[in-house]
């Protein structure tokens, strides 16, 4: 049996990796890409040795940010088709969570549904995440290479790439502040920029389902 002062691995070590790769890789990128954005931006570019240097920045960690996740996926695959399929599992739980999740977000004490190893609203996150990533990619690539596409194909990707960067942008300010400033959320971020262990005890109150799926096991 699991005792409360063990700890449980909850990150492997290769979803940290890509975490905190891609997390870099979002704010390079993010920076580097506000200065091609708009002039408004331009006090940024001598960071990046002006705006061609912030250009050549963008592309390079672009190649990375698309890079790290398929290197992930072709030297495991079985555990990106798991984590796919807890991300679309919801049921009676995980629709009562986000029912409730505002409330707890602004400070009120709520008696939260058990999870999974990863909550409802990591379930989403875990699903928007992928698509932003996909269609940054996408119309990154088709920007890139306007030359070889038809003019309003490419003002098309302009107008994708900037909603999904600003959506995205937002997302991983929300899920910074979730992860680490958030009342009880402290134990997930240390876990990720750790161990990837977390307390049994913090377990069992936040993740319940998985946390017995542990002990079931041991």
């Amino acid at each position: 049996m699991v005792k409360s002062e063990e700890r449980i691995l909850k990150c492997s070590g290769g979803a940290r990796f890509v975490h905190w790769s891609h997390t870099i890789c979002w704010f390079v990128m993010l920076f580097s890409g506000l200065v091609l954005f708009s002039g408004w931006f331009k006090w940024l570019a001598p960071v990046f040795g002006g705006a061609d240097g912030a250009d050549f920045i963008h592309k390079l960690f672009a190649i990375f940010f698309i890079a790290i996740p398929l290197i992930g996926l072709f030297v495991k695959p079985r555990s990106f088709i798991e984590w796919m399929k807890m991300a679309f599992r919801w049921g009676k739980d995980e629709f009562m969570f986000m029912m409730k999740f505002p409330l707890d977000f602004i400070g009120f004490k709520v008696d939260m549904p058990p999870q999974e190893r990863i909550n409802a609203g990591q379930k989403i996150n875990s699903i928007l995440f992928p698509l932003l990533g996909f269609f940054l990619a996408l119309s990154g690539t088709i920007m890139w290479f306007a030359d070889n596409f038809p003019v309003w194909l490419v003002q098309l990707a302009y107008i994708v790439h900037d909603c999904c960067w600003i959506i995205g942008t937002a997302q991983v300010c929300f899920h910074a502040y979730l992860g680490s400033l958030h009342p009880g959320s402290g134990e997930s971020f240390w876990a990720m920029f750790g161990d990837g262990k977390v307390r049994a005890s913090w377990a069992k109150h936040h993740h319940t389902k998985w946390y017995e799926e542990v002990v079931g096991r041991e």
